[in-house]
């Protein structure tokens, strides 16, 4: 039941990001967050928690024999907490708490694998920092931060070189689907392009209201000459030719 962990060696990302000046070999699994100086990497680190010891509490919710929910105490402190979440025999989370009884860091496998997808680190029970695998090559390439419980800011590694070649920011924290992304295009590590969906997308339909309100000038608007009256003398000469 044992969630098995993916074993890589970490890729460091490259510490020419301005806003971290050096570099940490690995996550730690003892702390709540790491220190904004160390790069991010992209190794997924697994923090034990043994749901075999003598002081853990098994709880078989469907009983078909199997412990879907185990909590491992310390006297009467929970240290951790291994769930089991659609009975399939498979570990979907790791809870974590500190001595106050507050979640400090949760390990989620969503897709049902049996290997970790997600790490979240918790201060006070509010997520603080997220580190995801999104595209299933075992390596962790997204990176979020929270402020007050929302999120504040997202680094990304699109193409799985071991460098963030993304930096999200989120000016309405109320609109997450509006972010900011700057983009490193030329890969030298650097931000070199800048894009704002949401008003480049507001920026698309405003032209095009504004297009369908304008109607086009039809052809027979175009077409359209102003007849040009008679002249006196052509009206004399007619006169003239019909009196004769």
């Amino acid at each position: 039941m044992f969630l098995r962990h993916r074993t890589h060696h970490a890729l460091l990302v490259a510490c020419s990001v301005p806003l971290f000046l050096a570099c940490s070999e690995s996550l730690s699994t003892g702390t709540n967050t790491a220190s904004k100086e160390d790069a991010f990497t992209t190794e997924i680190t697994h923090e034990d928690c043994d749901s075999e010891s003598k002081s853990a509490a098994k709880i078989d919710a469907n009983n078909d024999g199997r412990a879907d929910i185990t909590r491992v105490m310390e006297g009467t402190r929970e240290i951790c907490r291994v769930l089991d979440l659609n009975f399939d025999g498979r570990v979907d989370n790791f809870l974590y708490f500190d001595e106050a009884g507050n979640l400090r860091r949760r390990e989620s496998d969503f897709d049902r694998d049996g290997l970790i997808d997600e790490i979240g680190l918790y201060k006070n029970g509010k997520v603080i920092e997220k580190y995801r695998e999104t595209n299933l090559d075992g390596k962790l390439d997204t990176w979020d931060t929270y402020a007050n419980g929302k999120l504040a800011e997202r680094k990304r590694d699109t193409n799985a070189d071991g460098r963030i070649d993304q930096w999200w920011t989120f000016p309405d924290p109320t609109k997450i689907e509006c972010p900011v992304v700057a983009t490193d295009e030329d890969g030298d590590g650097k931000p070199d392009a800048r894009h704002d969906p949401c008003k480049e997308r507001e920026a698309e339909l405003s032209a095009a209201a504004q297009a369908w309100e304008t109607p086009a000038e039809t052809a027979e608007d175009a077409g359209a000459t102003e007849e040009t009256p008679a002249t006196e003398d052509a009206g004399t000469a007619t006169d003239e030719d019909g009196g004769s």
